[in-house]
């Protein structure tokens, strides 16, 4: 067993009564449990569930639709290849999202999306998330604030909806798509800057010549649909400084990416208590370049892994993520341990979405989001569990959200897959 904060145990189990962790050691040394039910998992690691700090479920079906490219030419594709997806073929990307994630051993998930799908898919698979709404616009004044209003009145009816393990937040797209009024206002107000917040922040070198040039591919896919590019006067040169410099960096931020950061930005960050979803796989596809995960770290800013969607990284699997991580940990010229990688895609993301007093660890105390991977033949058991679990040829075979079983050796407990599978292949016909 893995704990992630705390030793490896052998032979180990976890005690759990009500969804919450009540003990955790040698399974011969855990208290009395006659009344309780026991589950012996054979020969398998446990681990806390995997915890996704920034995807987009709702664009699950665009996988090898869009030509990787340079990030500003990407999103030019991007942006016409979506144009014309339908709200329900999004809804059956969200669902056909969801099962993929927990079926990857992901138990927590914040997303962010157009439509809100996620709730909805999240919710019927068990899973935890966090759906942040997402708002795009350049208006000012009464306009920029009906705007907001409108989109809090939306969040309120997500809210209603959403089951409870899942809950709704806002997600200003990014500093090219939105400006500075309606993140201002978002921020101002009562219901969306009361809740999660997440954005795209300093992801690629377009993004830096957007704003401070009004320049490149960037500025030229903004306006190839039409709309023009949001524009940041305060601050610079750079992403985060520009935000700074107008407010826009609050403590809780997911900030998304984050590639494009000198030392004088990660200062800014880690001042204003803004957290770190690393998206590994998707930056190096776009070649938006390397985020300075060990700066961030060394400064205390909390740094998590976000599988982002098959339009630009994989299919929502958090243990390829690590790896992809652990790539650029030796790229940067330190030597990757498996234990960091597999925290960074634990505790790490909860630390990111601000859930790790709740999941992230299996500590005493803690909800009951426990996943079991059954390594491969040969694995180096006696070394470092950690290498198993991130290798490809260990496999998930169940797990468990609150203390209840979301994934066995029949598959998900709470979904048709062969339905949702069905569904989403339909969809994917449309939009091809």
């Amino acid at each position: 067993m893995l704990p992630v904060e705390g030793p490896v145990v052998r032979g180990g189990g976890v005690l759990v009564q009500d969804g919450v962790i009540v003990a955790v050691g040698r399974e011969r040394n855990l208290p009395p449990c006659d009344d309780v039910p026991v589950t012996d998992l054979g020969d398998a690691i446990l681990i806390p569930g995997l915890v996704d700090a920034h995807c987009h479920l709702e664009w699950a079906l665009m996988g090898g639709l869009v030509p990787d490219a340079p990030f500003g030419q990407w999103l030019g594709s991007f942006l016409h290849r979506t144009a014309d997806v339908t709200a329900v073929d999004r809804a059956a990307a969200a669902r056909w999202a969801a099962l993929a994630a927990l079926r990857c051993g992901t138990t927590t998930l914040a997303d962010s999306g157009p439509g809100g799908f996620g709730v909805e898919a999240a919710g019927k698979a068990g899973l935890r998330a966090i759906v942040h709404m997402e708002i795009f616009g350049r208006e000012t004044g009464t306009a920029a604030r009906e705007k907001v209003t409108r989109h809090g009145e939306a969040l309120l009816r997500m809210r209603d909806e959403a089951g409870p393990l899942v809950r709704v937040g806002v997600s200003p797209h990014s500093p090219y798509t939105v400006g500075p009024e309606i993140w201002s206002e978002v921020l101002g107000d009562p219901i969306l800057g009361a809740g999660s917040i997440a954005a795209h922040v300093a992801e690629s070198p377009d993004e830096v010549m957007l704003l401070d040039d009004q320049i490149g591919y960037l500025v030229d896919a903004i306006r190839s649909v039409g709309r023009e590019p949001a524009h940041w006067p305060g601050g610079g040169p750079g992403v985060v400084s520009r935000l700074a410099a107008a407010g826009a960096l609050v403590p809780g931020l997911i900030a998304a990416h984050c590639v494009q950061v000198g030392e004088e930005d990660a200062v800014l960050l880690a001042e204003h208590g803004v957290r770190v979803a690393h998206c590994p796989h998707s930056n190096a596809r776009l070649e938006c370049g390397d985020a300075p995960v060990e700066l961030l770290q060394m400064l205390g800013i909390p740094v998590g892994l976000g599988t982002d969607s098959p339009a630009s990284a994989g299919q929502y699997d958090l243990r390829d993520e690590a790896r992809w991580a652990a790539e650029g940990v030796a790229r940067r010229g330190t030597t990757p341990v498996a234990a960091d990688m597999l925290a960074l895609a634990t505790i790490g993301s909860a630390r990111v979405i601000g859930m790790d007093r709740e999941i992230g660890s299996l500590l005493p105390g803690k909800r009951a989001d426990i996943v079991a991977i059954r390594p491969f033949d040969g694995a180096p058991l006696e070394a470092d569990p950690s290498l198993a679990v991130l290798d490809p040829r260990s496999r998930v075979i169940a797990s468990w959200v609150d203390g209840k079983q979301v994934l066995g050796h029949e598959g998900p407990t709470r979904l048709d897959a062969r339905a949702i599978t069905a569904a989403a292949t339909e969809a994917r016909e449309r939009i091809v």
